[in-house]
């Protein structure tokens, strides 16, 4: 989902409140079909601000028993936005060795910013490392065998050398 800055600039408002459903997020690993999102929209002196709550449901896998689940992933999100030539001036200012910051700005795409884009990056990083179906889920039985199996066999010519 798209919204075009220049039309929110001829309501001559500077903010602007939305709720939104985006559908189809695509992240690795997962899917996320719908994505409830409240968002804030300021337009400040070439400068566009957005900042917002997201709810979704994640279908991923369980990494220990790989059935299907799914996850409930929310947080807030920001976004810092600058057209082109003031873009431009940004990176200009901050030098040859300008460092990674929460603070960086991006820049407006044909007067554009993209909703979805920015909500799927703080999905990724909210999204649990290793998913699971319940904390004490033991797993797959084919895994089993190796649990305190003592040593694989296909170490054990090196162990005699060791001796």
């Amino acid at each position: 989902m798209k919204k075009n800055i220049d039309q929110l600039k001829m309501k001559r408002e500077t903010k602007f409140e939305f709720t939104e459903i985006l559908e189809d997020i695509l992240v690795e690993g997962a899917i996320v079909p719908e994505v409830h999102v409240d968002y804030l929209l300021e337009l400040v002196e070439g400068e566009v601000i957005i900042r917002g709550e997201y709810t979704a449901l994640a279908k991923t896998s369980c990494v220990r028993c790989l059935e299907e689940i799914e996850v409930k992933v929310s947080g807030e999100f920001f976004g810092d936005y600058k057209e082109s030539k003031d873009y431009d001036e940004y990176i200009e200012s901050l030098g040859k060795e300008a460092q990674v910051s929460d603070d960086m700005v991006e820049e407006l795409v044909d007067g554009e910013v993209d909703i979805s884009s920015l909500v799927r990056d703080y999905i990724i990083l909210d999204m649990p490392q290793f998913p699971a179906c319940e904390p004490e889920c033991d797993g797959l039985e084919e895994l089993e065998k190796y649990r305190n199996s003592g040593i694989d066999s296909r170490w054990q010519k090196l162990l005699d050398l060791k001796n």
